[in-house]
C-alpha cells in the first residue's frame, strides 16, 4: 500500500494511516453541519406569515387612519349639502321672479296648510311650491327627493322638512295687509337685501305635507336669532329678491329685510 507521498507501507502501518485520516475529517463534517444550522433556521423563518404582533399594528394603524379620515369626510358632505342646497334655491328664485314677471310683479301667494293638490279656502290658490310648477316641471310641487324644495341637510335634520324644506317669505304681504296676499316686487326696500325664501332650520312650525310653507307670522329660518342653527354647520342658506343666495348664521336687520321699504314691523324687530 502507499501513502498519499507514494511510499509503500506495511498494511497494520496503513491501517493506521486511514484512521487518522478519518479522524482528522470528522472535525471539518461537524463544522460543516453546524455552520448549516443557522442557514437553516432562518429560511424555515422567512417563508413564515405575519405574527400576532405585526397583525395587530397593522390593524391599529388602520383604525387610526379611519379615525382620521371620518370628520373630514363628514365635513366634505357637509359643504356638497350646502351647495346642493343653494343651487336649490337659485332655481327657485328664478321661478318665482318668472312668475312675478307674469302676474304684476306679484310672487306666490301663500295661505293656511296647503297639501299639494289642494286649494286653499282663502286665497283659492295651490301651496305655493304647486304654483311654480309650471317654471319648474310637471310634478316638481309634490316636493320629496329629487325636487329642488328638499334640502338633502334640513330634510335629514328636521323631520318636517322630508318633503319641504324652504319657506316663502311671504311676510311683508301680511305685516301690510294683516291677512293673506301675494308679495309685491315694486314694494320692496330693496331687492337685494329682501328675504324671498330660504331654509327652514327649525322644526314644530309647520305640518310636513303642507306644501306651503311661509313666514306669515313666524321666522322658521333664524327664530329670532334663538338658539343654535341645527343645519348647515351653524348656518342657513337665504334667496334675495334679486335672485342671489347668500349662507348666513344670523338675522342681521341692517343688510336683510323682510318688510316693504316704509314698514318697519319686520318680526325679528321687536
Amino acid at each position: 500500500m502507499e501513502n498519499g507521498a507514494g511510499r509503500r507501507l506495511p498494511l497494520p502501518r496503513y491501517n493506521d494511516y486511514l484512521r487518522r485520516k478519518e479522524f482528522q475529517a470528522q472535525p471539518e463534517q461537524k463544522i460543516r453541519v453546524r455552520r448549516q444550522g443557522p442557514k437553516m433556521m432562518k429560511r424555515r423563518r422567512t417563508n413564515g406569515g405575519f405574527t400576532l404582533v405585526e397583525l395587530l399594528v397593522v390593524i391599529g394603524i388602520i383604525a387610526i387612519l379611519m379615525a382620521l379620515s371620518f370628520p373630514i369626510y363628514r365635513t366634505a358632505m357637509a359643504h356638497a349639502n350646502l351647495a346642493k342646497c343653494s343651487s336649490n334655491l337659485r332655481s327657485i328664485g328664478v321661478a318665482m321672479l318668472t312668475f312675478a314677471g307674469d302676474n304684476n310683479g306679484n310672487l306666490p301667494e301663500s295661505g293656511a296648510t296647503i297639501p299639494y293638490n289642494s286649494v286653499d279656502a282663502t286665497t283659492g290658490q295651490n301651496g305655493w311650491c304647486q304654483q311654480l310648477e309650471p317654471y319648474l316641471g310637471a310634478g316638481t310641487g309634490k316636493g320629496g327627493p329629487g325636487t329642488v324644495f328638499q334640502c338633502p341637510d334640513s330634510s335629514q335634520t328636521v323631520p318636517q322638512n322630508a318633503t319641504y324644506s324652504y319657506f316663502n317669505g311671504a311676510h311683508a304681504a301680511m305685516s301690510r295687509t294683516k291677512g293673506f296676499a301675494p308679495v309685491s316686487l315694486p314694494l320692496m326696500h330693496g331687492s337685494s337685501m329682501h328675504i324671498m325664501a330660504g331654509d327652514i332650520a327649525f322644526g314644530g312650525m309647520f305640518q310636513a305635507n303642507d306644501a306651503d310653507k311661509d313666514d306669515y307670522t313666524q321666522d322658521p329660518a333664524f327664530n329670532g336669532n334663538v338658539g343654535t342653527i341645527p343645519i348647515h354647520m351653524g348656518s342657513v342658506n337665504i334667496l334675495f329678491a334679486d335672485g342671489h343666495v347668500d349662507n348666513v348664521k344670523k338675522f342681521d336687520p341692517v343688510a336683510m329685510s323682510t318688510v316693504y321699504e316704509d314698514d318697519n314691523t319686520s318680526y325679528l324687530v321687536p
